[in-house]
């Protein structure tokens, strides 16, 4: 596919959702284009993107409950899942139209969520 490589640990075993944005995140902070994994700069397509993930781990059998507990965390917690537009439309909205900026939002909640949940596990 292209010399971005996935971690070594991930060979051959369930990889939570969360787990993907956030190496996505990594990947993208050390400069590499967001259209490398979504095709487009689009807040839409990353939404798509993450259902498409999430299909697959569900075609396989598999619980995404880490991702699924981000989502009502996202919710919930930080009010930033609105019925009728979701996270792309709000963080869209809210970054007046740069796509670019709402996706860097969204995976900076994901690692903000990763950081509160791995502190509260220690």
């Amino acid at each position: 596919m292209s010399a971005i490589r996935p971690p070594e640990a991930w060979k051959g075993k369930f990889v939570s959702t969360l787990d993907v944005l956030l190496f996505i995140r990594e990947q993208i902070l050390g400069g590499v284009m967001p259209e490398m994994f979504f095709g487009k700069l689009d807040v839409g397509t990353v939404a798509a993107f993450v259902h498409g993930v999430r299909f697959h781990l569900y075609c396989g059998g598999v619980e995404d409950s880490r991702y699924q507990e981000f989502s009502a965390w996202l919710r919930d917690v930080r009010n930033e899942f609105p019925s009728g537009k979701g996270w792309a439309g709000l963080y869209l909205e809210e970054a007046g139209g740069d796509h670019r900026a709402a996706i860097l939002r969204f995976l900076e909640r994901c690692a903000e969520y990763d950081a509160l949940t791995r502190e509260r596990a220690t």
